[in-house]
């Protein structure tokens, strides 16, 4: 193997509340990687299914993210008693189309079940899992360095939370959310030392003002929006900070490299960022 190479694979996945920066630093991550002679590669389960993947593999997690999308939102009630997943569409390739994610957005949803979030967790684990075994595992076979931009405990942590925000004094539902994200936990808690989890920490108010500038709005799954309950910037900060809470303490369960982007020198904080995954692979022997 040629100097520079990887010795074995090795997946970095990059963990935080939406807004942290963690897209923008898995392309600067790639981006170093690559200039030192590194085979790396950026991959993402959304970017992955917008793709359209047409074998047995991309059907399957399709098929797995379709069906923690309408748990989450097929089950939210409207306000003239029907529940949003009567507008649904029929196919699970409608279902990544822009028109579709618009009617989630703008639906009037005033209240969701609980169940149904535990549904939706359980399903967002299973479709991680496939993702890993068919899309990553093949990389790191070939001894490249895998980016995942989002690790999908992200979001189990926010299904997690939007139920537990629903389920009031049901003390069995709660266990239900409780026990789903402790399944979570150590399902997708890093297999071996091929996976290498970062925690990607920023404060919640520069996440938000920078959300604002990148897209004028945050996501509609940024807030408590999907259980029917407010959608402004307190909703925001309340869901984002609850999860970057529960980020601390799988940081230190799954013993993640620990990182933090709230600095404004944001391209300082970037490059310092890579500087230190980039160590963390060297320690590991990953080239």
């Amino acid at each position: 193997m040629s100097a520079g190479q990887p010795l074995r694979g090795c997946a970095v996945g990059l963990i935080g509340i939406d807004g942290a920066g963690k897209t923008t630093l898995a392309g600067e991550l790639e981006r170093r990687l690559s200039d030192q002679g590194v085979d790396a590669v950026r991959v993402s389960r959304r970017g992955y299914l917008k793709s359209s993947p047409p074998d047995f593999a991309g059907s399957t997690i399709t098929a797995l993210y379709e069906g923690a999308l309408r748990t989450l939102y097929g089950f939210a009630g409207l306000a003239d008693g029907r529940v949003l997943g009567e507008d649904f569409p029929p196919l699970a390739g409608e279902i990544m189309s822009d028109e579709f994610e618009k009617l989630l957005n703008t639906s009037e949803i005033v209240g969701n079940n609980p169940s149904a979030l535990v549904a939706s967790m359980l399903s967002e684990i299973a479709g991680s899992l496939a993702f890993r075994e068919s899309i990553i595992r093949p990389h790191l076979a070939a001894g490249r360095v895998v980016i995942e931009d989002t690790h999908a405990i992200k979001m189990v942590i926010k299904l997690y939370l939007l139920g537990s925000s629903v389920s009031g004094d049901e003390t069995q539902l709660q266990g239900e959310l409780d026990a789903a994200l402790r399944a979570g936990i150590d399902i997708l808690r890093p297999a071996d030392r091929t996976f290498l989890p970062v925690f990607v920490r920023t404060d919640p108010e520069v996440a938000y003002r920078r959300r604002l500038l990148q897209h004028g709005q945050v996501g509609g799954m940024e807030h408590y929006g999907p259980v029917g309950r407010a959608i402004g910037a307190d909703s925001y900060l309340e869901l984002q900070t609850r999860s970057q809470q529960i980020f601390e303490d799988i940081a230190d369960r799954w013993a993640c490299v620990r990182i933090d982007l709230s600095a404004d020198d944001r391209e300082y904080a970037l490059t310092t960022a890579a500087e230190h995954i980039s160590s963390a692979l060297h320690d590991r022997g990953k080239w």
